[in-house]
């Protein structure tokens, strides 16, 4: 049987436990946008390094193709 100290402390432990469960809810919407600003920021700058490095490797193939047809040139002659 249940007397009234039980049933006083199980209804503060249920409201302790709700209020817990909120808080941490809000503390994961917190986490949860600072991650997704931090994972757009980290993003835009791996595209930022991809793109300086497809230009890169796209500059040295074109130099590559016109030492080849300068050697051919030259070769001709």
């Amino acid at each position: 049987m249940l007397n009234l100290k039980s049933v006083f402390v199980l209804a503060i432990l249920s409201v302790s436990a709700s209020a817990m469960a909120d808080d941490t809810q809000i503390n994961t919407k917190d986490v949860e946008a600072t991650l997704t600003a931090n994972l757009a920021e980290s993003m835009e700058l791996m595209q930022e390094q991809l793109s300086a490095e497809l230009d890169t490797i796209l500059a040295i193939d074109e130099q590559k193709k016109n030492e080849e047809a300068t050697a051919k040139v030259l070769l001709a002659d």
